[in-house]
């Protein structure tokens, strides 16, 4: 009895003490990396430079105009090009390639799937990302859920920003991707 009494009480004051941590752990990445990536989407004048296309739309919607109210229910498919700085004309260091969904009838915010295929002379291989992006908000986090060659089972989180827009035609944004769980 005395013995399960004290078990007891240990298992107690674990709960409490997980449930109540003192101070909260600060994990350190084991690898950051910071990328821009530069989306030019198809408007049925640009293909020729277009990098993004429109690929399902609202009823009575067309695939060359994003819909009005918040874009609600466009698809977007891209292959934009990857760089080290903002410079569009800057040589790019790999491609990110994936979907973007315009998702919420009230703000502007889309969800993201994407990775980023790097091929430069200083990293090789894909991060996978996905999540939600409140576009609205200054910076916002999506999860890095994964990668291959450099990158193999790495996962951390990655902040984005919109560091340029151009109407609804070009925006860029900058990739700050710290990781969290490196192999």
């Amino acid at each position: 009895m005395r013995a399960s009494c004290v078990l007891l009480c240990f298992l107690m004051f674990l709960a409490v003490s997980s449930a109540y941590p003192g101070k909260k752990k600060q994990y350190k990445p084991c690898k950051e990396l910071v990328l821009y990536f530069h989306d030019i989407i198809y408007n049925g004048r640009n293909a020729a430079n277009a990098t993004s296309a429109i690929v399902a739309a609202p009823e009575g919607a067309n695939l060359t105009i994003l819909a009005g109210q918040f874009h609600f229910g466009n698809i977007v498919v891209f292959d934009d090009p990857i760089t080290l700085d903002n410079n569009l004309h800057s040589p790019p260091v790999g491609r990110a390639q994936g979907m973007y969904i315009y998702d919420t009838k009230n703000t502007f915010t889309s969800w993201l799937g994407f990775s980023f295929s790097l091929n430069s002379t200083e990293h090789h291989g894909t991060i996978s990302f996905i999540g939600a992006d409140p576009i609205m908000v200054k910076t916002r986090d999506i999860s890095v859920v994964g990668g291959t060659g450099d990158f193999f089972m790495h996962r951390g989180v990655a902040t984005i920003a919109t560091d340029a827009f151009e109407g609804e035609v070009y925006f860029r944004l900058k990739v700050d991707i710290k990781f969290y769980d490196c192999w």
